[in-house]
């Protein structure tokens, strides 16, 4: 077992990056619902988690297309392209 202190501290982490995660989230276009999803995690150990969960694919294609626009393409690198059937 880890000392309360320790667990708290690592919860105050968790809580505050979730935070921050689920603000990206929204500003690249993830309705609050799916956002919401990001959950503060810490374990018996105290170690520090940022639960994701799990995206709908048109949420997960934002995600990446918001992470790409801040990323300069190395020359050759693969684009993602997904046909309209893989949205349901």
């Amino acid at each position: 077992m880890i000392p309360m202190e320790q667990c708290k501290s690592a919860r105050a982490n968790a809580e505050h990056l979730a935070a921050l995660l689920r603000s990206a989230l929204r500003r690249a276009g993830i309705p609050d619902d799916e956002a919401g999803k990001v959950r503060p995690l810490v374990t018996a150990t105290g170690r520090a988690y940022v639960q994701f969960g799990a995206l709908p694919l048109r949420d997960a294609v934002k995600l990446l297309e918001a992470l790409a626009r801040n990323q300069p393409t190395p020359h050759g690198a693969d684009v993602l392209t997904l046909s309209d059937e893989a949205f349901g």
